[in-house]
């Protein structure tokens, strides 16, 4: 019994006499960066990593959305894409070419994930539903334009239009009025 008290005493002892020196542990690393590294203003750096993916993604999502596309996935932008809406995706073939191809369909499908966002466009050519799927902030699509408002559509997913085609997929005519008035703003501009 005499050893084993002697033995916590001593323990004790020595766990009292870490932890006594204030001045140790009041004296905390600050952080500075080096020379090389210009820090950003509008936010301290965070030194613990807590929420630093969410920081960079946040980040990668304003330098990628600067010309509109982060507009278009903003539920409370007037001008956002919904379900339902005809969409036309112009995408670059190569990122060293400029060929673009162009892509009409009805937005079926959305999944907003921050940088990750993407959206499934489907449509039925030579009478064959095809279906592609865009990531919003990829290098390769040029642009995303809404072509026609989609109306009575009330689910957030429309999976049920590759049963029933008909009802959505006329839009061989939209294509060719999207091309009259691009001509016809080309003429004006020439």
């Amino acid at each position: 019994m005499f050893s084993f008290t002697r033995t916590l005493g001593a323990r004790l002892s020595g766990v009292t006499a870490r932890f006594a020196s204030t001045a140790a542990n009041a004296a905390k690393p600050t952080y500075k960066a080096p020379a090389s590294v210009t820090v950003p203003t509008q936010f301290k750096p965070n030194t613990k990593g807590q929420g630093l993916m969410q920081l960079i993604a946040k980040e990668e999502v304003k330098r990628m959305g600067a010309d509109g596309r982060s507009k278009l996935f903003n539920k409370s932008h007037p001008d956002c894409l919904r379900p339902g809406d005809v969409v036309l995706v112009e995408t670059l073939n190569s990122m060293s070419a400029d060929k673009t191809s162009t892509f009409v369909g009805v937005l079926i499908a959305m999944d907003r994930r921050g940088l990750h966002s993407n959206f499934t466009v489907r449509n039925v050519v030579l009478k064959v539903g095809v279906e592609m799927k865009y990531m919003l902030y990829s290098p390769m699509i040029k642009s995303v334009r809404i072509m026609k408002r989609g109306e009575g559509f009330r689910r957030a997913k429309l999976f049920y239009l590759r049963d029933n085609p008909g009802r959505a997929f006329r839009l061989e005519g939209l294509v060719k009025q999207d091309k009259a008035a691009q001509a016809k703003k080309a003429a004006k501009s020439a």
